[in-house]
């Protein structure tokens, strides 16, 4: 099913300023997880046609609540405002294609790692033989998203690029639409998602992030306050890990049981 990128994008960013909470279907609870995520990281939090909060990570944490016995309220808030609302108490966890750094470490706490990802970015189809190599975006015009670990990658590597930062993912592929910047840098399924949604295979091109450079991994973040609470999310992802939900779950979204990429 096709979605109209302008009113997918339209749509995410209104939800994510109201910080509009979306409550599972699990069972009622008196153990609640308040949640928070973003509402325009495709496949894994996105708002869908209907206004509704939807992807892997949505799906994962709601039978994570499930397996544990939590009702699960989901918010949504702009990426940069996720840490701040864990900081604050407002929420008690991230997931939202959350990866696992160095610096993110620092001011939050960690589960084990979910989701084995690394970086790619996109290309207009024309400009492909140019750009096969990464390396050749120093220098360029690049689109990302703020506070993503891409444009950390692309603050580091290309020191003579001219980054332009944008809110949502939808906004930086409108970019590079526009011919706004000669490439999108984002994770891997972020990018795959928009090719396999927004164009006819044509139009634009992707290329990976050499593997030794950025192999990184998802993670749900906690607030360092709370260890109690990070027993309990690393507890819940082996539950559904034992029980066969994990890779249910994958299976639905990626077409295959992602389990054993997180031993690589």
């Amino acid at each position: 099913m096709k979605i109209s990128m302008r009113s997918f994008m339209g749509s995410a960013v209104a939800l994510a300023m109201l910080g509009t909470a979306f409550t599972s279907q699990a069972g009622v609870s008196d153990k609640v997880l308040n949640v928070g995520c973003e509402g325009a990281f495709a496949p894994f939090t996105y708002i869908d046609k209907n206004g509704q909060i939807t992807g892997f990570d949505i799906d994962l944490i709601r039978q994570i609540g499930s397996d544990l016995g939590y009702k699960v309220n989901v918010r949504v808030y702009p990426f940069d405002g996720l840490i701040p609302a864990l900081l604050t108490d407002g929420i008690d966890v991230i997931i939202s294609g959350f990866t696992i750094s160095p610096e993110r470490a620092k001011k939050v706490d960690f589960s084990d790692p979910y989701y084995l990802c690394g970086l790619t970015y996109l290309t207009e189809a024309k400009h492909a033989d140019k750009f096969k190599d990464y390396k050749k975006l120093d220098g360029e015009k690049l689109c990302v998203q703020i506070g993503t670990t891409g444009a950390m990658f692309a603050q580091k590597h290309f020191p003579h690029a001219q980054l332009r930062q944008f809110n949502s993912p939808p906004d930086t592929y409108l970019e590079l639409e526009r011919g706004g910047c000669a490439a999108v840098i984002n994770d891997m399924p972020v990018n795959d998602f928009f090719l396999s949604r927004h164009q006819d295979g044509t139009k634009f091109a992707s290329a990976h992030i050499d593997k030794d450079v950025d192999k990184e991994y998802y993670g749900i973040a906690v607030n360092k306050n709370h260890p109690e609470m990070l027993k309990e999310i690393n507890r819940g992802l082996k539950l559904v890990q034992q029980n066969g939900n994990f890779g249910r779950i994958s299976t639905n979204w990626f077409g295959y049981d992602i389990t054993d990429t997180l031993k690589q």
